[in-house]
């Protein structure tokens, strides 16, 4: 840990940590959007654009980056958000990134496609253990997942409703990390030229047996990184009445991922959904959708006061998270950054990740001159820096 805080003082110079670990193929796969790469920075620009205006000559000797989430008090507004291939970055990297949110006492969310059991991840998720759910044309085998995470304690099911089909990442493809991962020349020389990686991850697993496999599929689809079948395709039916269906099942609370349109929120809230992620996945999905944050306010102005609004895509410092609860999310997703933490230093680089988040978030508080977070409101934004403000 000690290393790893002397080397980055940043999110930013934790990326180039991961950068420097990881070959190129893995590395794009958790950095890069789709098509022609524009999302992904708008996110940030927009994100960089809005500013705060701070209220000064207030006692700010005392600050609480404290939430309450879905029931749970927590001491920052944030939960990790689903993201795929941590077993890749590291050695157990699901598990590392699930013990550092743990450690923060923040929601760790788990993957559909996760190669950790459900089980294991509830041992240590102890601060809340969310679970993301994409519904695959087979929804008898969707369902069967479901019921597996309820089974094992998962408080939240968080359904991701914006990747009808996979998304057009020609770069993946370039670099020979297509959908479903195959064996290839390009991808064996790039993990060559990693070979402190290769040697601490996958030599590791081979030593144990081999790669990780998909821990949570049903046993009718199979679990190997290397080929996944038609069944288990995201599903372009997917639509309300399966939201009404999952509703039914999920005795929980029910999350969606990916609104950015105000109408879907409130077709949501007439669904009995509790919670809505604004999200454009993090840029990684369709180029031309706007940035999250220019939507946020729609939605929070849709839905706000019934709903419990959640933000995601483009946060690389702690000001962003606290630019979102001004719009009025209630706490936002992590994806990236302990993506960058894990690759770097295991749980140890997870956990500085959220420290430096965490302590910018509470520099922030004190620079605004607010000592909790539920003082936030739009009038900390400066008016058109932000829109729909």
């Amino acid at each position: 840990m000690a290393t790893i805080a002397r080397r980055a003082h940043n999110i930013a110079q934790m990326r180039e940590l991961a950068r420097r670990r990881l070959p190129r193929a893995i590395f794009e796969f958790i950095e890069r959007g789709t098509e022609d790469d524009l999302l992904i920075h708008r996110n940030v620009a927009a994100l960089q654009a809005a500013q705060l205006v701070p209220r000064t000559l207030r006692d700010v000797s005392r600050r609480s980056g404290e939430v309450e989430l879905f029931g749970r008090r927590q001491p920052l507004p944030l939960v990790i958000a689903p993201t795929g291939v941590s077993d890749l970055l590291s050695y157990r990297g699901e598990r590392a990134i699930a013990a550092a949110a743990a450690g923060a006492g923040i929601p760790f969310t788990q993957t559909t496609s996760s190669t950790t059991s459900f089980a294991d991840i509830a041992r240590v998720a102890t601060s809340g253990h969310w679970m993301q759910m994409y519904l695959w044309e087979r929804r008898d085998l969707s369902w069967q997942v479901v019921d597996a995470a309820r089974d094992n304690g998962a408080e939240v099911i968080v359904l991701t409703v914006d990747t009808p089909m996979w998304p057009l990442r020609e770069f993946n493809k370039r670099a020979g990390m297509a959908n479903p991962i195959r064996p290839n020349a390009v991808l064996v020389g790039d993990f060559l030229r990693r070979p402190a990686w290769l040697l601490s991850v996958i030599c590791r697993y081979y030593l144990e047996g081999g790669l990780p496999q998909f821990a949570n599929y049903p046993p009718e689809v199979g679990g190997k990184l290397t080929g996944t079948v038609s069944r288990v395709a995201n599903s372009a039916s997917v639509c309300w009445a399966d939201v009404a269906e999952l509703r039914r099942r999920w005795p929980g609370k029910l999350v969606l991922k990916g609104v950015l349109s105000p109408e879907d929120a409130r077709i949501a809230l007439d669904h009995g959904v509790d919670g809505i992620a604004v999200s454009n996945h993090g840029g990684r999905n369709f180029d031309s959708a706007p940035p999250a944050i220019a939507m946020l306010a729609g939605v929070v102005d849709a839905v706000g006061k019934d709903m419990t609004v959640l933000f995601d895509s483009g946060v690389r410092r702690g000001a962003d998270v606290i630019k979102a609860l001004a719009v009025g999310a209630k706490a936002v997703l992590i994806g990236r950054a302990t993506l960058y933490g894990c690759a770097a230093g295991g749980q140890a680089g997870a956990a500085h990740a959220l420290a430096l988040l965490a302590n910018e978030i509470d520099v922030a508080m004190a620079m605004l001159g607010v000592t909790r977070l539920d003082e936030l409101d739009r009038s900390y934004l400066r008016a058109g820096t932000v829109p729909g403000i």
